[in-house]
């Protein structure tokens, strides 16, 4: 996996390695406009190589997919496959044209990614990954230990979600949102913000489904996720008036009015991951009628 990106590179020609730099993107050059950030692709390649090299491991050691299944890890590969869609793609670049392109990036960074990365165990993988001696090195840190019980409660369902919903919420306001079109530091610092806070509220319910007791807990989490997101692109969709006006009539390119634009993102927003939260919801629910088999148990046993 970690490979496609430095495939994509030398695929490419030159001047199609670069961001847009905010100029609008139109449907003729639209695959012209690859990103690749350094501050993004490093870190992607580095946990992608990072899963892989302790997926090997473990198989080496316990059999062809024992501890990690085929099926994960093939979660896990899309999960990698769809961010590297979401930030490296034109995609990314045509987020400075179109709102509804930029929605599009920010539901598979918060709804699609996290769920198929966690769902491929990567917390399973990683000590696999690393040298035996580091290993027992982070296993004795007394400081480790520390940091972990200070930051337990960030993997609680409901304080993810607060956290996850402020990121979302402080994000769109037309301020943020427009800064962070201005800027890429600040783009890249949202775009963090989204997938990390999401990367901990799908974290907190896979943590929270495997005991019925906190389990009330992970489903109030995934609704109120799913209501106030709802809510959110309600508020866009029925705006009177575009609220960003970084847009203006960018989206005149791809024949769309600035409103046009605004309503078809809020529309996409709203509904995919309207469903995903449902199904998290419900798959949630389903655990009260049945219980996780022991070797199920065992395969999740350590979180990210």
């Amino acid at each position: 996996m970690w490979v496609l990106p430095a495939i994509i590179a030398l695929l490419l020609p030159g001047n199609a390695l670069a961001h847009s730099d905010g100029l609008p993107v139109g449907p003729e050059d639209v695959w012209h406009h690859w990103t690749f950030d350094p501050w993004i692709v490093t870190p992607m390649v580095l946990a992608f190589g990072l899963y892989a090299r302790g997926v090997v491991r473990l198989w080496a050691s316990a059999g062809l997919g024992r501890g990690i299944s085929m099926p994960r890890v093939a979660s896990y590969a899309a999960g990698a496959l769809v961010l590297i869609v979401a930030l490296v793609s034109p995609l990314d670049a045509l987020g400075d044209t179109l709102l509804t392109a930029h929605m599009i990036q920010h539901v598979l960074l918060v709804a699609v990614v996290p769920p198929l990365l966690l769902a491929g165990g990567p917390g399973a993988a990683l000590p696999w990954a690393l040298p035996q001696r580091t290993r027992r090195a982070m296993g004795r840190s007394a400081g480790l230990r520390l940091l972990g019980r200070r930051t337990a409660f960030l993997l609680r369902p409901l304080p993810a979600a607060a956290l996850h919903g402020v990121a979302m919420w402080v994000w769109h306001a037309p301020a943020l949102y427009e800064a962070a079109l201005r800027n890429e530091a600040i783009h890249t610092l949202e775009h963090l913000s989204f997938f990390v806070t999401a990367m901990l509220f799908w974290q907190s319910l896979v943590l929270a489904a495997r005991s019925t007791a906190t389990l009330p807990a992970a489903i109030a989490a995934g609704f109120l996720t799913m209501l106030h997101g709802g809510f959110l692109s309600v508020l866009i969709i029925f705006a009177p008036r575009p609220l960003y006006t970084w847009y203006g009539d960018r989206s005149d390119l791809w024949g769309l009015g600035a409103l046009a634009d605004q309503q078809l993102a809020g529309l996409i927003m709203g509904v995919p991951t309207s469903f995903v939260y449902l199904f998290a919801c419900v798959a949630l629910a389903a655990r009260f009628l049945v219980p996780t088999p022991p070797y199920r148990m065992a395969e999740q046993r350590s979180p990210i």
